[in-house]
């Protein structure tokens, strides 16, 4: 089994579980867990080769998708919620 872990930045840690869940839907194949020890970061294992580059990039644009999303959501529902 293939192991690596991907680092977190600190302002990002809120996010996490849900760009975990997505991750997980995108990528099925792939075991992704939270770790704190020694640092902040997720532990990917998976049966098959793939490109843990890629992913990695992929799994950072997630994060940084769900920070906004979370972020900006106040400002969405009060356009939305305007005559």
């Amino acid at each position: 089994m293939n192991h690596f872990s991907v680092s977190i930045p600190r302002p990002f840690k809120d996010y996490l579980d849900s760009a975990i869940v997505r991750a997980s839907y995108l990528y099925p194949d792939l075991k992704l867990e939270y770790s704190q020890d020694p640092a902040e970061s997720i532990i990917v294992s998976s049966e098959k080769t793939f490109d843990f580059d890629s992913f990695k990039k992929d799994f950072l644009n997630i994060l940084y998708r769900e920070r906004i999303y979370s972020e900006t959501l106040s400002i969405r529902k009060t356009i939305y919620m305007a005559e």
